[in-house]
């Protein structure tokens, strides 16, 4: 599971053995059963994980209605990033959909590692950037995008997603109701 974690960060900076070696010590791995939760409302974040298998959902609780931001799947980072980089209480949920893995990392390791390992410092700095225009993309679809260009551009994005995630849990992510997400479906069917 941790090469799968290896390839990831390959994949944006030039990592060698003994590199690793000295990151691969510094991670945990964690399994999760579905309904189980990550982080909860409250909690402080201190990790910041890989997800290795599995789904989870990320989401605030506001009047009783679960209200979605998003989704973590296999091959993921997962972390209320804001809240691991602030050292907040979280306002949101992260939750196992399925049983699931996790790699992860405590926020003091990795700081650690940053002042040793220059190359998990270039990593994060990659991943704040993909993380910033990711949120970025998504805040501005609203101003930009009908409804349906939102959900076509979910499903073209996550195809897979969108056999494992209830119906009701991807409209709230589009911010729709899910009556409006289903005559979405018939019109695009």
């Amino acid at each position: 599971m941790i090469e799968q974690l290896k390839i990831l960060v390959s994949e944006y900076v030039n990592v060698n053995e003994a590199e690793w070696s000295v990151l691969s010590e510094s991670l945990e791995i964690k399994e999760y059963k579905r309904g189980e939760l990550f982080l909860k409302e409250g909690d402080f974040c201190n990790y910041v994980g890989f997800v290795n298998k599995g789904l989870f959902n990320f989401y605030h609780i506001k009047g009783g209605i679960k209200h979605i931001r998003g989704f973590f799947f296999s091959n993921n980072l997962i972390s209320n990033y804001p809240c691991f980089l602030q050292k907040n209480k979280s306002e949101f949920y992260i939750e196992a959909m399925e049983d699931s893995s996790i790699t992860f990392i405590h926020r003091d390791a990795l700081l650690m590692l940053h002042k040793e390992l220059p190359m998990v410092q270039e990593f994060s700095r990659v991943i704040v950037e993909s993380l910033y225009l990711e949120v970025s993309a998504k805040y501005e679809s609203f101003f930009i995008k009908t409804a349906e260009e939102r959900y076509m551009d979910f499903v073209q994005g996550k195809p897979e997603l969108t056999k494992k995630i209830p119906q009701y849990m991807i409209a709230s992510y589009l911010g729709i109701t899910p009556e409006g997400l289903s005559r979405i479906k018939k019109r695009v069917s």
